[in-house]
């Protein structure tokens, strides 16, 4: 559904911090899963899993926009590292693929999840603050001990 999207449909322009940016994703083969960690600059904020489930409506908290916001900056400022493509990277074992819808467009990038791991890839910041959305997430929806 957000590839189809407008950046107007979040109410989504510009700014000094996102000029290129309005959302992106990162998604992974994790097993037999398909895994889709959604990010929008108004704060929407979701992971998906293909085999059903995930975690929506993140962006309520404020340690998940946090990280999505602090996601989006990087990415709009590693832009040389996408290229422009008109449909995202298939997912496919042992690698990640981002997305980048940008106010002009469509931008993708993959690597390999060793490489991005091992800080070999141009890439691996941009992962690293995806994993911490994902711990965020993860956080919101825990329970407390006890």
């Amino acid at each position: 559904m957000l590839l189809s999207a407008k950046p107007s449909d979040f109410g989504l322009t510009p700014t000094a911090e996102l000029p290129r940016v309005w959302a992106a994703m990162m998604e992974m083969r994790l097993g037999k899963a398909d895994v889709s960690l959604v990010a929008v600059a108004e704060g929407s904020t979701s992971l998906y899993f293909s085999t059903g489930g995930g975690i929506i409506g993140g962006g309520e908290h404020d340690s998940v926009r946090a990280a999505n916001h602090k996601w989006l900056v990087a990415i709009d400022r590693f832009f040389p590292a996408f290229v422009a493509r008109d449909a995202p990277l298939e997912v496919v074992a042992g690698a990640v693929s981002f997305a980048v819808l940008m106010y002009d467009g469509l931008r993708v990038a993959r690597d390999t999840e060793e490489r991005l791991i091992q800080k070999k890839s141009p890439l691996w910041p941009v992962r690293y603050l995806g994993e911490e959305i994902i711990t965020a997430l993860r956080l919101t929806t825990e329970k407390p001990p006890g």
